[in-house]
């Protein structure tokens, strides 16, 4: 929902060779965040603008995957360092890890385990797939 209000009132980006109907989403420090409404949904692209700022260069492309392109928007922006971010496979052995870590029978106090499940969980959320990829 929240794209696609986006996308509604999104001016559309303006750049040499940039055919079809790209939406500009936003625009920073070099980086930009672009939609591309397609019959298949809506396709996210980031990109850098050329020194001149009248060409792009190096799209990554995601589809439907809004909260992809705004991670990696915001790595190119400048806005988080991608040493701030964990993949998806790290995110896994991460989750892994915590299970190995509560079942082991170590002896951990309550904030410990109470961290330690709020690290699970806050994975969970960012790879619902987290379960099923361990095994």
């Amino acid at each position: 929902r929240e794209y696609m209000t986006l996308l509604e009132q999104a001016p559309p980006l303006q750049a040499q060779s940039l055919t079809g109907d790209y939406r500009l989403l936003a625009d920073f420090n070099g980086a930009v965040l672009a939609a591309h409404p397609t019959r298949l949904g809506v396709q996210f692209v980031t990109w850098d603008w050329s020194f001149d700022h009248t060409g792009l260069n190096q799209g990554n492309y995601f589809q439907e995957n809004y909260v992809g392109a705004k991670q990696d928007f915001a790595i190119r922006a400048g806005l988080i360092s991608k040493q701030q971010i964990f993949n998806q496979e790290q995110l896994i052995e991460i989750y892994r890890c915590c299970s190995d870590t509560l079942d082991a029978g170590f002896d951990l106090t309550a904030e410990q385990e109470k961290c330690i499940r709020g690290v699970q969980e806050q994975i969970a959320t960012a790879a619902p797939d987290a379960l099923d990829r361990i095994r």
